[in-house]
C-alpha cells in the first residue's frame, strides 16, 4: 500500500481517538423557560350620581345595560377557552363612594366573580360552561350580579349622593383592586409567573361635583364655565395652549402608586352644553373642556393607559368600545 495513504489513515484514526465524534457528544442541557399567564382583573365602577336618573339625563344605554355587556362577553369573547389554564380572572362591581354600600344595603358578595377560587381546572371548566356539578354556575353568578346591581341602580336614580371621583382615585383604588404579579413558581425546567391586567371601566358623565369645590378636587359645571369665560377673554386661539399657560385651571394630580398599573376606560361622558337636538349652545363645548381636564389629570396622575368616550348610541357601539380597549376581537356567531 502506498506509504502516503497509510500515513493518512493513521493520522485520521489518531484524530478520532483523541476527539469524540459530534454524534457522540452529550446533549445540551435544556434551557429554562419563563411562562407568564396574564389574568384579567376588571373593575366596573359606576359613579351613581344624578346622571343615573333617566328623567334628568336621557341616554341610549343605562349602567345596567353596560354591565350586562361586560358579563355577557366574559365567555367566550374576553376569556378565550385556549388563553390559559388555571384562570384567576376577576370581575368586581365597585363603588366610587364607599358609603353607598351601607346606604343601599349592598350584598357585595353578589357583585364579585372570581375564577381563581376553584381548586382544579375541571371544576373551573364546569363553572364556566354551566355544567353539573358546578354550584353555582357562571350563568347563575352573572344573573345574581345583574339583579343586585339593577336594584342598586334603581335606588340611586331616586336617591343619589354625587360621586367623589377624585377621592376614589386617591384612596379607593387600592392594592385589592390593582393586583401585582405573583411570586414566580419554579421547577427544574419552567418558571411560571401569574400577572394581572388591571382594568377599570368607569361610567360617569365627566362632571366631578362632590366633595370639596374650587380647590382642584372637582370638575363642576362652574369650573367649566369659568374656564370657558377666561379662555374667550384671553384672545388665545388654542384652548390647549391656554390650558398649559393657566395651570390654576386643572384637577389636582393623584399620588397613588397603584395607578401606574391600571388601565382606565371612561365611558358615558355627557355634554350638558349641547341642545336636545345635538347642537352646540356654546364654544368651546363642555365636552371639549372636559376631555382636556380629564386627559391632563389622568396623565399627571401617571395612569398606565386610558381612553375617554362620550355616551354610546347603542349596545353594539358600547360593546365595541369595551372589546377594543381590551384588545379583544369579537367572535362572530
Amino acid at each position: 500500500m502506498n506509504k502516503f495513504i497509510i500515513s493518512g489513515l493513521i493520522a485520521l484514526l489518531s484524530l478520532n481517538c483523541s476527539s469524540p465524534l459530534k454524534s457522540e457528544k452529550e446533549p445540551a442541557a435544556p434551557s429554562k423557560k419563563n411562562y407568564v399567564i396574564t389574568h384579567y382583573n376588571i373593575t366596573f365602577a359606576p359613579d351613581l350620581s344624578n346622571r343615573v336618573n333617566p328623567n334628568l339625563y336621557k341616554r341610549p344605554l343605562n349602567d345596567v345595560q353596560i354591565l350586562n355587556i361586560i358579563t355577557g362577553d366574559l365567555y367566550p369573547q374576553i376569556l378565550r377557552t385556549r388563553r390559559s389554564e388555571n384562570q384567576k380572572d376577576k370581575l368586581l362591581v365597585d363603588f366610587v363612594n364607599k358609603g353607598l354600600i351601607s346606604e343601599y344595603a349592598v350584598h357585595t358578595d353578589k357583585l364579585f366573580i372570581d375564577f381563581g377560587r376553584f381548586p382544579n381546572q375541571i371544576e373551573r371548566i364546569s363553572y364556566i360552561l354551566n355544567k353539573v356539578p358546578a354550584k353555582p354556575t357562571l350563568k347563575q353568578d352573572i344573573a345574581k350580579m345583574s339583579a343586585e346591581f339593577t336594584r342598586i341602580n334603581q335606588a340611586a336614580a331616586s336617591k343619589n349622593f354625587g360621586a367623589d371621583i377624585w377621592t376614589y382615585f386617591n384612596q379607593g383604588i387600592d392594592d385589592k383592586r390593582v393586583l401585582p404579579a405573583e411570586a414566580p413558581r419554579k421547577d427544574e425546567e419552567l418558571t411560571v409567573v401569574n400577572t394581572y391586567r388591571n382594568v377599570l371601566v368607569l361610567t360617569t358623565d365627566g362632571y366631578i361635583e362632590a366633595g370639596i369645590f374650587g380647590k382642584g378636587f372637582d370638575l363642576s359645571q362652574k369650573t367649566i364655565n369659568d374656564f370657558r369665560k377666561a379662555f374667550l377673554a384671553s384672545g388665545e386661539n388654542d384652548i390647549k395652549v391656554f390650558f398649559r399657560k393657566n395651570r390654576s385651571f386643572r384637577i389636582r394630580p393623584v399620588n397613588n402608586e397603584n395607578l401606574k398599573n391600571l388601565e382606565v376606560l371612561v365611558m358615558e361622558l355627557y355634554d350638558r352644553s349641547m341642545s336636545k337636538g345635538g347642537s352646540a349652545t356654546v364654544q368651546p363645548t363642555d365636552m371639549e373642556i372636559m376631555k382636556l381636564f380629564w386627559t391632563d389629570w389622568l396623565e399627571q396622575s401617571r395612569v398606565k393607559r386610558f381612553e375617554l368616550h362620550p355616551y354610546a348610541n347603542s349596545a353594539g357601539e358600547a360593546e365595541q368600545i369595551i372589546l377594543n380597549f381590551l384588545g379583544v376581537s369579537k367572535i362572530q356567531s
